[in-house]
């Protein structure tokens, strides 16, 4: 009962927010919607670096309706990730819980959608899960099929969006050539000046899931010198059907990221 007060009382007070402050409609936000460990929080940390950008990394509210911009607005206050001159909401949701159940406003939005392949990923996840010692994606048939479920809700979120309201790209393109990818995410959703490959790590970035709380702190930019060479995939310990709906699911949403570039 005291839990459904609260989730009531932070969508009453979201609503209050939302309709007393116009700036605080999702046409106003911007969203990396992605999967864990996809170089997401880095991304995060260049766009809530600047002026006009107010967030810190992953707030965990659901976007149920039209309140959930507001809802989003007072949980960084809460967290020390507000800033009150921006124009500009930012959330990272990686996990479907967050926006399966999105009104139509939220497509209204920009998107940035980021994949990383499904080897990479999911060995990803089970490490920094074993250093959390969370109990959570202690294996490889855990982190994969979240991997699988959530690659299939991006790819249904990414046809919800107008073209010129959403960009993809896979993690290696970020990592290899960032300031590539920073031009391509500026000129589609419209950054002025354009995102820059540098950032300061917020400390909200690091606490209670809001990004990477690992190595985040460490950086302050997208070294391509970091990524190492080039390799193959790695190779998944997973049952048949799961691999093969890995591999899929990222090949589809690489080749829909691939042609809409080559569209625009």
């Amino acid at each position: 009962m005291i839990q459904v007060l609260r989730e009531s009382g932070k969508r009453t007070a979201g609503w209050l927010l939302g309709h007393s402050m116009p700036r605080y409609r999702y046409r106003h936000c911007v969203f990396i919607l992605a999967h864990m460990r996809c170089g997401s929080t880095a991304l995060s940390n260049i766009l809530c670096s600047r002026a006009d950008v107010s967030g810190y990394g992953e707030a965990h509210v659901r976007h149920g309706g039209p309140s959930s911009p507001g809802q989003l607005a007072l949980n960084q206050m809460r967290r020390g990730g507000w800033n009150p001159r921006a124009g500009c909401l930012f959330d990272k949701i990686l996990h479907s819980r967050h926006d399966r159940d999105a009104p139509p406003e939220f497509f209204e939005a920009r998107a940035i959608f980021v994949v990383r392949r499904p080897g990479d990923a999911i060995h990803s996840i089970v490490r920094l899960f074993a250093g959390l010692d969370r109990g959570e994606y202690a294996t490889q048939a855990e982190a994969g099929a979240y991997y699988v479920e959530r690659l299939a809700a991006l790819e249904s979120l990414w046809h919800k969006f107008p073209a010129r309201r959403r960009i993809g790209l896979t993690h290696e393109a970020l990592v290899r050539e960032p300031d590539r990818a920073l031009a391509a995410i500026s000129a589609r959703l419209g950054f002025l000046p354009p995102l820059e490959n540098r950032y300061v790590s917020l400390a909200a970035s690091r606490r209670g899931g809001g990004g990477d709380p690992l190595v985040s702190g460490r950086h302050t930019r997208i070294d391509p010198a970091l990524s190492g060479p080039a390799r193959d995939d790695a190779p998944l310990d997973l049952p048949a059907g799961l691999a093969d709906a890995a591999r899929e699911r990222y090949r589809r949403l690489a080749a829909l990221f691939e042609d809409d570039r080559a569209l625009a």
